[in-house]
């Protein structure tokens, strides 16, 4: 893969992409994350600008009931968040029809089956990549989900569950046929889970495998990772997780290089005011217990881009409470704000 694009490259490159009848664009979204993507996560990247499309975090088909949903806020949800996908997982056809049922009269815009998680516990019970295992009830499952509904189905599925069993053509051509209407692949196998790299050259063979959009996901850190990827697969868009937690603003940055302008450089300032508001929106949405988990684990993989840093994150780690979470920002932080010096982006990378 070249790791170069010209500017001409990337004014030929799809800019959207079609859900069925809903039109994504731009053609950049944010992966579902477990743990990760709730409404205040995903509002926080919609607001930074150049997300074109977000999900709820995985929700086990069995946790969509009326009884189940008083107990977890799972897929609650704003109306500026959409189009919002709902994605759900589970290994049994009818209970996760139902709940697709549910789940579409929440007011879900596309219900997304999670066919690549490479958790043990999630796999254990025969969720997530475990389907992978047996296209046939993987087939059957989207077929069941696809009748119950009529909001757009989607797949996100991974290569096969090892390097023996890449079967990652064939479960792409089954979701089609079950009248699933579009795909992302996360390109490693199960086994691999986030290990080694991500092999986008099947994303590209899966592309030339079907005829609805097929969105690529992995190791996209950078804003020209992103367009580069999505030049050498031919994908129809390009899906980011865990560089999005490391820059909420990467999103933002591949919207800049398509106007032909340099990326958006985020200050300390930008970096300490984003910490702060989420912190206070988790403060005021969640109870403190929660919003002081939610900063400490967005601390924890934050490109914070300075000298110190893993000492910033020591000190919100180890805070016992929201108040001391951030005087920890509002102390590392000061000295950058006295200069409001932009943080170059080699620190940016390499923090």
């Amino acid at each position: 893969m070249s790791e170069h694009i010209t500017l001409a490259e990337i004014a030929r490159l799809p800019t959207a992409y079609h859900v069925a009848h809903i039109r994504i664009e731009p053609n950049i979204i944010l992966a579902p994350m477990a743990g990760v993507t709730d409404s205040i996560f995903r509002r926080m990247i919609l607001r930074l600008g150049g997300c074109g499309l977000v999900s709820t975090e995985m929700t086990n088909a069995a946790s969509v009931s009326p009884k189940a949903l008083r107990r977890h806020r799972l897929l609650d949800y704003l109306p500026e968040e959409r189009p919002l996908t709902m994605q759900i997982s589970g290994n049994d056809p009818d209970l996760v029809a139902n709940a697709a049922r549910i789940v579409e009269h929440l007011g879900a815009d596309i219900i997304d089956i999670n066919c690549g998680c490479p958790s043990p516990k999630v796999t254990g019970g025969g969720h997530g990549s475990a389907l992978l295992r047996d296209l046939p009830k993987m087939e059957r499952l989207l077929r069941a989900v696809r009748a119950a509904v009529q909001i757009p189905v989607t797949l996100k599925f991974r290569a096969g569950w090892d390097e023996q069993s890449l079967n990652y053509i064939e479960a792409a051509q089954r979701a089609e046929a079950a009248g699933v209407s579009a795909l992302a692949l996360h390109p490693r196998t199960r086994e691999q889970g986030y290990k080694g790299q991500a092999d986008w050259s099947r994303v590209a063979e899966v592309k030339r495998a079907v005829s609805i959009p097929v969105i690529g996901s992995g190791d996209v850190t950078t804003a020209v990772d992103a367009l580069i990827r999505l030049r050498d697969s031919g994908a129809d868009g390009v899906m980011i997780g865990r560089g999005a937690i490391a820059n909420p603003w990467i999103f933002r940055q591949i919207a800049d290089l398509r106007r032909g302008v340099a990326p958006f450089a985020p200050a300390p300032a930008d970096k300490r005011n984003l910490l702060i508001e989420y912190m206070d929106i988790c403060a005021e949405e969640l109870p403190e217990r929660l919003a002081l988990n939610k900063i400490k684990q967005l601390i924890g993989q934050f490109h914070v881009g300075l000298p110190g840093s893993n000492h910033l994150r020591v000190a919100v780690h180890t805070a016992a409470s929201l108040a001391a979470a951030r005087e920890a920002i509002e102390r590392f932080f000061a000295p950058y704000l006295e200069t409001d010096a932009a943080v170059p982006e080699t620190a940016i990378a390499a923090d």
